[in-house]
């Protein structure tokens, strides 16, 4: 199962896109937060046998995906 969600950005360079899945790390330090909010999702996405995605370039915006595994009830 998949979610894609776009967010309102410009755009991350490339160099960046792994980054902002660590710890801390905010890309606007003039933005809010803590740089907690992607690194938390991505490790409940892999705890879940999922993953958490981003695809992005600079001037088209960013595209995260969120992919999981379906389980049968």
């Amino acid at each position: 199962y998949q979610v894609h969600g776009e967010g309102g950005s410009s755009g991350i360079p490339l160099e960046q896109q792994e980054r902002i899945f660590d710890v801390g790390v905010r890309l606007d330090p003039a933005s809010p937060g803590a740089g907690l909010g992607l690194p938390l999702s991505r490790a409940i996405a892999e705890a879940h046998g999922g993953s958490l995605i981003v695809a992005s370039a600079p001037g088209a915006g960013t595209t995260f995906t969120l992919a999981l595994p379906l389980r049968e009830v």
